[in-house]
Order: structure tokens, then C-alpha cells, then sequence
């Protein structure tokens, strides 16, 4: 599973790589701090599940960046 985030993260780096099994929603590394931020709708992410079916939602602004230097300044300054 580690394996098919890793491989689609490098085609998409920009979004947030969602893996969905049986119903169960899972991401990794950095984009596990962003999931609180889909329903903002402002953010690119995709899911992927076993079958390897790919739903991918795009919106004209993706604050992607933004909210990942906001997650980690936070992690900063709570540490």
C-alpha cells in the first residue's frame, strides 16, 4: 500500500493521495496532516482504490503548498 502512494505521489505531487479499502480512507507522510483540509474545498486530492480506480477532484485554487507550510509551522512552534 506504501508502494502505490509513493508511485503516485511522484505523478502528482500537488495533491493529496487518498487509498481507499473497503472503505476505509488511508494516506501517509505528509498528506496525513492534510486531510482535515479536504472539505475546505480548496485543495487537489485524489483516491485510489484496490482496483486501482483513480477519482480525481481538481479546483481552480490548490492551496496545497499553503496548508502544508501552515501544518508544519504549527508542528514548529508546538514542539
Amino acid at each position: 500500500m506504501k508502494n502505490k502512494y509513493l508511485f503516485f505521489k511522484k505523478l502528482y505531487k500537488n495533491y493529496v493521495i487518498i487509498l481507499e479499502d473497503k472503505g476505509i480512507k488511508k494516506t501517509f507522510n505528509c498528506d496525513k496532516l492534510l486531510m482535515k483540509y479536504i472539505n475546505n474545498l480548496d485543495i487537489n486530492y485524489i483516491i485510489i482504490n484496490n482496483n486501482f480506480d483513480i477519482i480525481k477532484v481538481d479546483y481552480k485554487v490548490n492551496n496545497y503548498k499553503r496548508y502544508l507550510m501552515i501544518e508544519f509551522l504549527c508542528n514548529l512552534i508546538i514542539k
